[in-house]
């Protein structure tokens, strides 16, 4: 069986370890060139790709082939099975036009919809559909299936309390493998949480992790605290200033994995410059000779600009694209003879 999976831009190669990690046997990822964060495997059952961390969506399909145009799409439609459609009570077809194609959205969905009703008389229910029909062009390429995820696999977080920003779990789960804490034991914080989502997908990803979290707004560790009972997560959120980490933790972190908050995004360049100094200086005092910090942030040069001195050196950063805007994911490790310790 073949599926295709949806993730953020910038992420395929992590979502490749992931399934090589999470699902059984040799499994061969294919990305699809015209379509960035759009990957297929091959597997025998959808369970365990239903399981993945940084996946939104799983597509099982029914059909390949080359459409360029909606007669071309109609045949390849005409000739794929779509059995559930005739036990459904209602459908509805969806689609993802990019790669170059001419193409419009809404006349692929207008053409897919027509010929399936023509084959299965089934109705169509733009809201409470029973089967979700995908019919996706890339390019010259159209890939058509029944969607397997009714609800975004990203949403799988009951925050205690919806705050301005809050980072999606999908790119949780890709600072937290990329800072090695996916598997072994070791001691992890997240000292800006917010509302909490690291150290969940910490505790998901890796029971061995012993996870801490704070924020030095007292509301905000409410609302960690909130969404840490919502889902049963054993860690106790403390109210601590970021840039005294070093001082009030007496032991070593192994990983230290956040997302400074969209207000630091609207700070000043003199001022985000200074206070970013600060940060890397009391992270480079909290972790361990070799430990590594991983931040997602927009202003990277202002990073950069902050990092001389501090004790941290840059390992990789990636560039992705979230909600609009081109963040970076950035690996820092403390250098052997950095910080306090």
């Amino acid at each position: 069986m073949r599926f295709l999976l949806t993730t953020d831009p910038g992420l395929e190669d992590l979502l490749e370890e992931e399934i090589g990690d999470r699902v059984a046997g040799s499994v061969d990822v294919e990305r699809v060139a015209e379509a960035p964060g759009v990957v297929i495997v091959e597997v025998p059952a959808v369970d365990r790709l239903l399981r993945l961390g940084m996946v939104y969506h799983v597509t099982e399909i029914r059909a390949e082939s080359r459409a360029c145009d909606l007669d071309e799409l109609r045949e390849a439609l005409g000739n794929a099975a779509f059995d559930e459609l005739a036990e459904a009570t209602s459908f509805r077809v969806s689609s993802t036009c990019a790669g170059g194609t001419h193409l419009d959205r809404m006349d692929v969905e207008r053409a897919g919809g027509a010929v399936l009703v023509g084959r299965y008389g089934t109705t169509v229910d733009l809201s409470e559909f029973e089967v979700n029909v995908r019919v996706d062009i890339y390019g010259s390429r159209l890939i058509a299936g029944v969607q397997q995820t009714r609800r975004s696999l990203g949403n799988r977080i009951e925050r205690g309390k919806a705050l301005r920003s809050s980072l999606k779990p999908t790119l949780a789960v890709a600072m937290l493998r990329l800072a090695g804490a996916h598997r072994g034991r070791g001691r992890l914080i997240d000292p800006m949480c917010g509302a909490g989502v690291i150290p969940v997908e910490a505790v998901r990803l890796n029971p061995e992790l012993v996870v801490e979290a704070s924020d030095w707004d007292p509301e905000t560790v409410e609302v960690a605290r909130a969404t840490f009972a919502n889902h049963e997560i054993a860690v106790e959120p403390r109210v601590v200033d970021a840039r005294l980490l070093g001082v009030d933790h007496a032991a070593a972190f192994d990983y230290i994995v956040t997302d400074p908050p969209y207000g630091l995004r609207q700070a000043r360049r003199t001022g985000l410059t200074a206070l970013y100094r600060s940060l890397l200086r009391s992270f480079a005092g909290a972790l361990r000779p070799g430990g590594r910090l991983v931040m997602i942030v927009v202003k990277y040069r202002v990073l950069l600009a902050a990092l001389e001195e501090s004790g941290l050196r840059v390992k990789t950063e990636r560039a992705i694209a979230s909600t609009g805007i081109q963040p970076r994911i950035y690996v820092l490790e403390r250098e052997p003879s950095a910080g306090s310790g």
